[in-house]
């Protein structure tokens, strides 16, 4: 029996933009174990967490730098492929310290397949894409 037969259904948080910096170790065990239960490998585990993890402190260190909002957490399994959507209702803000920062986005478009932000007034929205292995579709 494939693994998806078996597998997890989507995982959805809210989380509160205060406590989010100081749950990020948390949310990076739930979404590995949601996505090791997909019957991915190690390495695509690994990838999924650390895309989801830079997008999420993206949302704490510009979204809400003063902490006040909620990002959202969307991972499913659909038409073959994982799909990870972070969202944000805040105004992206450049975070108060500089340095060796700014590089959460290119890490993420260096671990998903495909990656798509969409930012307005709204908030900011990024949707990241792995394609299942043949064996698991």
């Amino acid at each position: 029996m494939p693994a998806l037969a078996r597998g997890p259904g989507s995982l959805k948080l809210r989380l509160p933009a205060p406590s989010l910096p100081h749950r990020l170790r948390d949310i990076r065990a739930q979404v590995a174990r949601w996505a090791a239960r997909l019957g991915l490998s190690a390495d695509a585990v690994d990838d999924i967490v650390l895309a989801t993890h830079e997008a999420l402190a993206n949302v704490a260190d510009h979204a809400y730098p003063d902490g006040d909002g909620e990002a959202e957490l969307d991972a499913s399994c659909v038409d073959g492929e994982v799909q990870v959507v972070v969202r944000d209702h805040g105004n992206w803000q450049a975070p108060r310290e500089s340095g060796w920062r700014g590089r959460g986005m290119v890490l993420i478009a260096g671990l998903a397949e495909r990656v798509d932000v969409q930012r307005a007034e709204a908030g900011t929205c990024i949707a990241m894409r792995w394609s299942l292995p043949e064996r698991l579709a």
